[in-house]
Order: structure tokens, then sequence, then C-alpha cells
């Protein structure tokens, strides 16, 4: 029976075209059933949260049924599976096929009991939403401002705050002191600044970054600025207004965008607005209902009692829905998104977007576009963003308007699981299929890819200090589709657990060396090799080998070959599935490349250019 029914949602033979695809746009179903069956069979679809609805399929030869729908209800999701009526002499039954068990695409299964049925999900956005072609293309780097590099030649540290400690050495380890309900009582420094972003900026271009992504750099009484105290002014432990302006001019001449971090669904206790310990002058919302900004919070009970981020009391929750607020943050001439972009960045990374609303993420990629036409805007979303559900809404992140693409938490986990081995390199290809499947082509390419940020572990801590296994890591960090994003620091073997360990001070003069040339190389070899920035995308597996192609046409393309295995594996076409449009054992035949042998957690990377009659070893 398995075999008699069959659909794969990853072959244009069945779903034609393949993944999302915009509004009102057809669709194509084929099904494939060897066995009887009583007519009709049908396509069952359900557009999210809305109803289902059954579709007859015409019968095309003795074993195919096929079916055109056009996607009228507009965009989101559309969740679908299959209804057959099967004949055994005198008998019949009714069964179903829909999607793995696995919910993962791609080959599914029959199922008996439709409460039981996994169904396929169809992604439809409402247009082709690209981001600027120097983003998509580029090599982002993530600096943590305070913990980069101090600029001021005698180290001293600029404007340091009350109520705070620096360190006495760059080597010493972070820490928090806290009081007993485990709030941050003494913030700690290291003194990094934008000066110091600036001095190394020649360093940076070695390194082929093309993109600065920098944490938060707005007045705020902590080291990570997450809590801002005054969206309009530089914190003045970092510089002044003027240096970031030096910053950004000298950056566009060694090609480097920059990319601020905005957080607006919440303030710092400590701030303007709010002004929970009376530092600034003017009263804040905590301090009197008559306060300007008494609208820009929600209080339960006032002035103790209000809405904070994950109720975390340092930091309120700021009512984005109210007019005023919208205004101050995006809409307003002056707003906080105009004022700071028309200073000729390249545009924002979303703190916390799940906890924006689409109509304020609307908001500001339209007044972000006002402003500088050729910007980008991503989300920090830690999920699937073709399918979050937030607040009980399921949000629109990528379907064209919002977000160009997310931080892609995703692909990271897949990263250090199939690293980790515990999941296998055939898990591996089917979770970044299901990715690519899900997501509209353009939010693909425009993910923000990571394998370290400033809430995680270091990925060198994580992979256990081994080296063979970091370079696979950043191997996969530049070969997959999507904007590669080193955090500062893992590029020079810098170490660290959780916050605040994973936020330690850049190791000037004692970095490791190794992986600082492998870096460098990747970021090389991206930055030359056109299948990397804008290939297709075909991952695969043998055992524990990993593969992935990504290929412009059949004449240029870029092969990764990676060993997750302790052992020597050689590569035999003849054990690769056959399993998309690509014909991946054919191919790979066609270019000779079969019986590579490679060491246990190595790594091979090959090339293959137009008019070029053999493969080249990149790597």
């Amino acid at each position: 029976m398995t075999e008699t029914i069959y659909y794969n949602s990853w072959l244009t033979e069945y779903k034609k075209p393949f993944g999302a695809v915009s509004v009102n746009e057809e669709v194509t179903f084929t099904l494939t059933c060897e066995c009887p069956v009583v007519e009709p069979v049908c396509l069952v679809v359900q557009k999210d949260f809305g109803d289902t609805f059954e579709v007859k399929m015409r019968s095309d030869g003795p074993s195919q049924h096929q079916v055109t729908i056009q996607l009228t209800e507009g965009q989101g999701l559309y969740y679908y599976f299959f209804k057959l009526t099967l004949q055994k002499e005198h008998q019949t039954r009714i069964v179903y096929y829909g999607n793995n068990k696995r919910f993962k695409g791609g080959e599914g299964q029959i199922y008996e009991d439709e409460h039981q049925v996994k169904p396929y999900q169809l992604t439809s956005y409402l247009y082709e939403d690209p981001s600027p072609k120097w983003y998509r293309e580029g090599v982002a780097y993530h600096i943590f401002v305070d913990r980069f590099c101090n600029g001021n030649e005698d180290g001293t540290v600029l404007n340091p705050k009350r109520n705070s400690f620096l360190y006495a050495h760059q080597e010493d380890l972070p820490m928090y002191i806290k009081n007993k309900d485990g709030e941050v009582i003494r913030w700690e420094f290291y003194g990094g600044n934008l000066k110091g972003i600036i001095q190394k900026l020649p360093y940076l271009k070695t390194l082929g970054i093309t993109i600065l992504y920098l944490s938060p750099i707005f007045e705020a009484r902590s080291n990570h600025k997450y809590d801002t105290g005054d969206f309009m002014k530089i914190d003045p432990m970092f510089g002044d207004e003027e240096t970031f302006k030096e910053l950004i001019q000298k950056a566009e001449k060694n090609g480097m965008h920059i990319l601020l971090d905005g957080v607006f669904n919440h303030s710092g206790a400590d701030s303007r607005y709010f002004n929970l310990f009376g530092t600034y002058d003017e009263k804040g919302a905590y301090q009197s209902n008559e306060s300007v900004y008494s609208n820009w919070y929600t209080f339960k009970k006032f002035p103790e009692y209000y809405e904070s981020w994950w109720g975390v009391r340092d930091l309120p929750k700021l009512n984005t829905e109210h007019p005023e607020v919208r205004s101050f943050i995006y809409e307003g001439k002056n707003s906080v998104i105009r004022k700071w972009s028309k200073l000729g960045i390249g545009g924002w990374r979303l703190d916390v977007a799940d906890e924006l609303s689409d109509d304020v993420l609307k908001g500001i990629r339209s007044a972000l576009g006002e402003t500088i036409p050729n910007s980008v805007l991503i989300g920090e979303v830690w999920e699937d963003v073709s399918n979050k559900i937030s607040y009980n809404k399921r949000r629109h992140y990528i379907e064209g308007g919002m977000l160009h693409g997310a931080m892609n938490y995703p692909f990271r986990e897949i990263i250090i699981g199939l690293l980790q081995n515990t999941i296998t390199p055939q898990e591996a290809a089917e979770k970044w299929m299901n990715l690519k499947e899900n997501y509209p082509a353009e939010a693909f390419k425009s993910n923000f890819n990571n394998i370290g940020t400033h809430d995680t572990k270091r990925i060198l801590t994580i992979l256990d200090r081994n080296v063979s296994k970091l370079k696979q890591a950043m191997a996969l960090l530049f070969v997959l589709p999507g904007v590669p994003c080193l955090y500062y620091g893992d590029e020079a073997g810098l170490e660290g657990n959780e916050d605040p360990d994973n936020r330690r001070m850049y190791p000037w003069g004692r970095e490791n060396n190794e992986i600082q040339l492998f870096a460098k190389k990747m970021s090389t070899i991206r930055n030359k090799e056109g299948s990397l920035r804008e290939g297709d995308f075909y991952p695969f597996s043998q055992g524990g080998l990993m593969g992935i192609i990504r290929l412009v046409s059949k004449e240029e393309f870029v092969i990764a070959l990676l060993n997750t295995s302790n052992e020597k594996i050689h590569l035999e076409t003849s054990a690769i599935p056959e399993q998309y449009d690509l014909n991946i054992p054919s191919f790979l035949n066609e270019n000779q490349i079969e019986h590579i042998q490679i060491e246990g957690n190595g790594l091979v990377l090959l090339k293959k250019e137009i008019d070029q009659e053999t493969m080249i070893h990149i790597i």
C-alpha cells in the first residue's frame, strides 16, 4: 500500500511550482495511485484559521490524478492533503495521504484516520520582496560595542557611569553583580567604543566584512544597551553623534554598510520616558500620570505594577499601538527611524520582532524605505518565520512589506545538531529543505545566518573546543543560503558559556591564527563565488556525510562535503537518494565527483565555473 500511493512536494512532477507562491497564483498538484479507487480523488485544502474545502481531482491516465487551483484566499498559509476512496473486491474504505509524521515536506505517507493526518504547508506571499544586493551578497560582523575595541590611545574609558565598575584587564572574565532577586545592581564595562570600531575597520576589511551589525548604541544604563534611556542620543561611553557619522563615512569608504539594532518593544526603566530612578529632569511615566509619556506604558496598578518584557522590571514595555509612540519611533518627521537612517546607515535589525505587531513592522518598513530606499529590515525571530504564531496570531513577517528576512536561528540549530551528532545528515537535509519550501525564495536568500550571537553560547565552547568541527560550522555558515554573520571574536577562537560569559572582550593580540585564517578564507570564497551568494540550494546525505550543492547553473556551482563522523568516508553516489528535480547522483557522476575520500570531521569544498572542464578543490 505504501508504494502504490505517492506524492512528493519537493518534485515539480507532483507540485508545481516548488515552494511558496504568490497570491492568486495557480498551483498544480499531482497524485499517483496504482490501486483501484472510487472516483473522485480529492485535494483537501484549509486556509489558515479558515474554512476547509475539497477539490475534485481529474484522472489523467489510469493511475494519475491532477488538479490546478488558484490561491484566491489571500496571503498566509494553506494546509493540504489528499483524500482517496479505495476499493478492494466489494469493499471500500477512505484513506488519506499527507505530509510525513516529521512534518518536513517532500515524500508523504498514508493515514487511515483523518484526525491523525499531518498536512503539507503551502505559503502564499503578497509579492517578491528582495533585499538590497549589497546586503544579500554581503558578509556581516556582529559587534557587541563595549567588548570589541577601545579606540582611545591611552586606553581610558569614555564617560564611566555611576554605580558601575571597570575591568582591570581585558582578559578578565565578564560577571554580573546581582541582588537577591537576580536583578543586576552594578553594571560592568570594558570600554569598547565607536572609535575602536573605526580603528579596526582595516582588520574587518581583511576579514572580508561588508556589513557591520552593531549592538544598540543609544544611551542606556547597561553595557548591552537593550534598556534604552534615550533613543535620540549615542551613549557617551561609546562616543557622540559626530563620531558615529565618522564611522558611517569611513565604513562606506571601506565598502561596508551599518545595521543598527532597534529596540522598540520596550525602553529602560532608567530612561527619560519612564524615569524610575529620577535620572532625568523631566517627569517620566513612572513619576506622574501627568507626564507627557504617561500613555507610552501600560500600568496594571500605578506606579509599581506595569507591563514589561517577560516580567523584567528593568524593561517596561512600550505601548507601540499608541499613536504617540508610533509617531516617535517611525511615523514622525523626526522619529527615531528617520533621524538615524538619514545619516546613511544600511538598515535595522529589530529586537524581539515577535513583540511588535504586523502593523508596526509595516510602518517601520515604510518609514525606512522613504528615508533610505536601498535599505534592509531584519527581525529577531528564533523559529521558522513562515509559520510563527505570536500572542495567538499568525505572523506575516516575510510575505511582503515587512521584514526582508530574519535572524536564522533555525539554521544554527541544524548546524549544531549536525556537528554534535544529535541529528543525522539526512535529518539536517530534510530540515533545510523544509525551510526552503516554506519561505518565499527572496526571504530565504535574505535570512541573517549565524552560528552564535550575544544571546547564545560561543560556537567553539558548544563544540567542545574541537577546531575541526568549528571549521565545519564556519564553512556551513558561508555555504548555506542567506547572509553569513560572524559574531565578533568567533573568528579569533573566543570561548564562552551563556550570558555574560559569551560577551568577553575581543582578544586582540591573542587570536587563534588557525581559526582566523580559515574564517578569512571562507569569507574570500563567498565574496568570490556567485553560486554561494545567489545560487540555488540542494542538501543531500550519505550516511555520516553531509553534502550541499549551490548552483547558478549546471556549468557553475559549488559543492561542500562534510564528514560528521570520526572515520574516513568515501563518497558513493549510488548511496544518495534521488529526491529533487536536480538528480543528485546523476549530477555528481556527470561531473566525475565520485569516490572522493573525506577524512573524519573533514571538509571538502569543490567548485566549477563556466568553460571549466574539471572540478577545482577550494578546500
